[in-house]
């Protein structure tokens, strides 16, 4: 399968196969030895691998992209620019920590506001996923930049018969009523590689932090879903929203909305 025509960020997808290829050689070898956790002020666990994945991709992208802003979970914001990169050095540390699969290395990049590029790996699959704004969504092998497959969402067309995933800790009433109508699928770290492939067909959210969520928006909507944040844009600053296959009517949205 050949890639989508170039769409004008051909070395900056180079860039981003080069940072989610160096976090899985550093993560990869202290998953399987088992890592050290603490605790951060929020409550919330780090890891060595996610300071360690962290300081590796940043010096890489002050090496090569010096001029370029970062936003990396672990030490915040940096520089200003029109251009920024969102990086999450490993997403799904619980899982990392705990020895469980499905965590990986989030990395994106916005272009005056807009997201134009992401990337999403899952080193124990072996499998990394990316996308870029008007080049489509793909999967392929970790390290290759050749697609095994194009993304695309499902089909579904209406709201009753929609598969859903709710990652929501808040809004336990939309959560009884998705298992109640029986469109509930449990939720999983990769849902929203789920939605991107078309085998749920929309995901509720109420958690993620911008870079949680910077590569998700761009794979959902490049396979031709749509993302809609709690007030109807398209922010990623405002912890989630609603994924859809972009073919669901509104009330799928509105049943997030009134919970």
């Amino acid at each position: 399968m050949a890639l989508s025509s170039d769409t004008g960020y051909a070395s900056d997808l180079e860039l981003a196969f080069e940072l989610g290829r160096l976090a899985s050689e550093v993560a990869l070898p202290l998953f399987r030895r088992g890592v050290v956790t603490q605790q951060k002020p929020d409550g919330s666990v780090v890891t060595e691998g996610d300071v360690e994945v962290e300081r590796r991709l940043l010096e890489r992208l002050a090496l090569e992209r010096a001029s370029d802003a970062v936003l990396s979970e672990e030490s915040g914001a940096r520089g200003a620019s029109t251009r920024r990169w969102i990086l999450d050095p490993i997403d799904g540390t619980s899982y990392f920590a705990s020895g469980r699969e499905s965590w990986g290395t989030h990395v994106a990049l916005e272009q005056d506001g807009e997201l134009v590029l992401g990337l999403i790996t899952r080193p124990t699959a072996g499998q990394w996923y990316w996308a870029t704004r008007g080049g489509g969504a793909f999967r392929g092998e970790l390290g290759s930049s050749t697609p095994i497959e194009r993304l695309r969402v499902s089909s579904t067309e209406t709201a009753a018969h929609a598969r859903v995933m709710s990652w929501s800790r808040k809004h336990t009433a939309l959560n009884e009523r998705l298992r109640e109508r029986g469109q509930w699928v449990a939720p999983a770290l990769d849902g929203s590689l789920d939605l991107a492939s078309g085998r749920i067909d929309a995901l509720f959210d109420d958690t993620g932090y911008a870079w949680d969520l910077a590569p998700i928006v761009l794979l959902v909507e490049e396979a031709g879903g749509r993302f809609v944040d709690p007030f109807g844009g398209r922010r990623i600053d405002r912890f989630g929203g609603w994924f859809t296959n972009g073919r669901l009517d509104a009330a799928i949205v509105e049943l997030g909305r009134s919970s």
